[in-house]
């Protein structure tokens, strides 16, 4: 049976309305997937800072409420406090709820609708020792009292939906361990040690679209019957994916199945329900790069993409009204400085579609994109602006790209535009130099270097590259000169590893050797430095003395990489 019905014009009418019916491609400025994918979604409610949200699910639940309670939302599950001797795992973890028909049982329990019976509901793994299987792994064997009074505590909490205007419901798994004793799905693994002693009690349930829909719709009467009037339900798929599974599929492949059933069966109810609604962060965290999206046990979802929906969510359900171009610029940049890059990308990304061709927005934008690794969206969104408007900021922006891409006389091309407007302009000048440098046009770089009015915390770069440029004019003297001043101003690894490359082809290795530790010193990175250090410690050069070598003569290479060695020790403080 269909969960929609739509006529023939319908369809075409949404089709041509929908800005997001097709792919984009990965050149387009306004690409929602490009680096943190953000699928698109139509709120038919909004919310307000302040707002009571109970937040039920797996730990990105979890993570969710976190980032909430920063933004302003009262989030009561986090008020719930966790007694450890009786909990050994992340305290946060205590409320996960995995599989969809685990979640209604808790709340019966909470509203009275039903009594949570030890002797039925609990596990008793030793002689007046029991554990609650309806909690995540972590629990400790405990008393029948202590284990009642956290489920009364639990209880507690799961009552404030009395008075919860949103419900966020994150599903996780479809692997469900069935409690023949009780009659209900259960939250973790039974024992082993029970299994074998009990081995009728339990047994896996891989539950289908029926049976997901079934325990859905029984969740969502329930909370029709204890939330207040008027609430509203969002229901979200956890990108959390099985960690392993009881099957003999690949666990790739069974969590393929269990997600797609997740999805499909919610789809009925935002289709039939009003007051329901699907946030697409499943879409989001499996459409991003795995490298990206996940940390590195490929299962948990890095902090700063669950950070990035919780803001695209709010951005889509909070009135924030108007705004203006330049504020959405700024906060962009905060985002970025705040550490949220990818937040700042989706908002100059949503801003553009909505202001295209806006030339602030565009360099903006392309800015980001260039940061975020997408060149030829940045590329062309800077030669769109260019045919309209001319843009010193595109034109520098452009030239950087093509300098830091090798395209070198494109680089040269933008940049000479961009510096007709302004012969001495630091930014556009730079970009010209770097590109004359790399298309060996040394006397016309050089008296750019010398017309530039460079301020003075940018002056070590300025005898940089007037270093670089003398060197492949032949004059060594003014080259070696500049390059000492520029470290005297600075201590900078880049500057001090090219100094070193410069003495090293001077054939002054002893001297070469105390400038790649130092720049190592600095930066153990620096990519010219540990070059020159393995060619320190790998080549052999002949002597360089008169005559014939003593036994303990050593050639200056030799000498230069047991004085380097010697260094390291020492500001280690290993010698």
């Amino acid at each position: 049976m269909p969960i929609r019905r739509i006529s023939a014009a319908d369809a075409y009418g949404t089709l041509r309305a929908n800005p997001d019916s097709n792919w984009p491609r990965r050149d387009d400025p306004a690409n929602r997937f490009a680096h943190f994918a953000d699928p698109s979604f139509k709120p038919r409610f909004t919310l307000e800072p302040g707002q009571r949200i109970f937040t039920i699910g797996s730990c990105f639940a979890r993570g969710i409420e976190r980032t909430l309670a920063d933004r302003g939302f009262d989030i009561p599950t986090l008020a719930l406090k966790v007694d450890k001797t009786g909990w050994s795992g992340d305290p946060t973890t205590i409320l996960n709820n995995y599989v969809p028909p685990a979640i209604a049982p808790q709340i019966r329990w909470a509203f009275g609708l039903e009594e949570f019976d030890i002797d039925r509901h609990a596990i008793e793994v030793a002689p007046g020792r029991y554990i609650d299987p309806q909690l995540t792994l972590g629990f400790r064997p405990v008393a029948a009292e202590a284990l009642v009074g956290r489920r009364n505590d639990i209880s507690a909490i799961y009552r404030n939906l009395a008075s919860s205007h949103v419900v966020l419901i994150t599903l996780g798994l479809i692997e469900a361990w069935f409690d023949n004793r009780s009659g209900l799905y259960i939250n973790c693994p039974p024992p082993k040690g029970i299994v074998r002693t009990d081995p009728s009690r339990f047994e896996l349930h891989v539950l289908d679209y029926a049976d997901v829909t079934r325990s859905l719709a029984d969740l969502v009467d329930l909370l029709d019957r204890v939330c207040p009037p008027g609430h509203r339900i969002i229901l979200t798929v956890s990108p959390v994916p099985l960690q392993a599974t009881f099957t003999s599929s690949d666990v790739a492949v069974a969590n393929a199945y269990s997600k797609a059933v997740l999805r499909a069966a919610v789809e009925p109810f935002v289709a039939d329900r009003a007051h329901i609604e699907y946030f697409p962060s499943y879409e989001s965290v499996v459409l991003t790069d795995r490298s990206i999206a996940f940390v590195d046990d490929q299962v948990h979802i890095q902090t700063s993409m669950v950070r990035f929906n919780v803001d695209r969510m709010i951005n889509r359900y909070v009135e924030t009204g108007d705004d203006t171009i330049a504020n959405v610029i700024a906060r962009a940049r905060e985002d970025g400085a705040a550490g949220r890059f990818q937040a700042g990308l989706k908002r100059l990304q949503q801003a553009w579609t909505s202001h295209p061709g806006n030339p602030d927005l565009a360099i903006a934008l392309a800015r980001a994109h260039l940061r975020a690794g997408n060149g030829a969206a940045a590329e062309s969104l800077l030669l769109a602006l260019l045919e309209t408007h001319e843009s010193v900021p595109g034109r520098t922006l452009l030239a950087r790209h093509y300098n830091e891409s090798g395209r070198h006389e494109e680089a040269a091309l933008q940049a000479e535009k961009a510096c007709e407007h302004g012969k001495a302009m630091l930014d556009p000048s730079l970009q010209r130099v770097e590109a004359y440098y790399h298309l060996g046009r040394f006397e016309e770089g050089f008296v750019v270097l010398d017309r530039i009015r460079w301020p003075l915390e940018r002056k070590s770069l300025l005898l940089h590259w007037k270093a670089r440029y003398c060197e492949r004019l032949g004059r060594l003297e003014d080259a070696e000169a500049f390059l000492r001043e520029c470290n005297g101003l600075v201590e900078n690894a880049l500057y001090m590893a090219a100094f070193a490359e410069f003495l090293a082809k001077q054939d002054r290795w002893p001297e070469a050797a105390e400038w790649v530790d130092r720049a190592l010193l600095h930066d153990p990175n620096e990519k010219t430095g540990l070059r020159l250090r393995a060619e320190i410690r790998k080549a052999r050069l002949p002597s360089r003395q008169a005559g014939v070598a003593t036994a303990d003569a050593a050639t200056p290479l030799e000498r230069a990489a047991r004085w380097s060695t010697a260094l390291i020790r020492r500001a280690v403080g290993k010698a």
